[in-house]
């Protein structure tokens, strides 16, 4: 877009999709990830460690390492997550779609409220690196 600075994509941290299954949605989180990295490579820098999302419909866990040299989005388990967050899917995505304060769902709005209160009451369930959890979402705002 003219007059509207746009983030070089050599500053992006390269991203490769790995491992698929039949039953997988990496795929898709894949194009949520490169989404994020090319409207926020420097959140996308700033993180670092593996990511599980579990989902509680029949579906393949999405495993997601921000290594330094690369970002990797396969289906499968996660060797040894830094962070874990499950639920169903329709929940887990809603995350994404949270306005946000903070890296948080933003209570002011109805939206950031739903997300909340899906974690709240453990429909979403966030275990590990909460730190690392507020980056992926700052990342994967739309």
């Amino acid at each position: 877009m003219p007059g509207v600075p746009q983030p070089a994509l050599a500053e992006a941290r390269p991203l490769r999709l790995g491992a698929v299954t039949d039953d997988g949605i990496a795929a898709s989180i894949y194009a949520l990830v490169e989404r994020g990295i090319h409207r926020r490579p420097a959140v996308a820098r700033q993180i670092h460690g593996e990511i599980e999302l579990r989902f509680e419909e029949d579906l393949s866990p999405v495993r997601l390492v921000f290594e330094l040299e690369a970002v990797t989005v396969e289906d499968g388990p996660a060797r040894q997550p830094d962070l874990v967050i499950s639920g169903r899917l329709p929940h887990v995505v809603a995350l994404t779609t949270a306005p946000l304060v903070g890296g948080v769902p933003n209570p002011a709005s109805r939206r950031g409220r739903a997300a909340l209160a899906r974690m709240a009451n453990r429909r979403v369930r966030v275990v590990g690196n909460r730190a690392l959890g507020r980056k992926l979402l700052r990342l994967l705002a739309l």
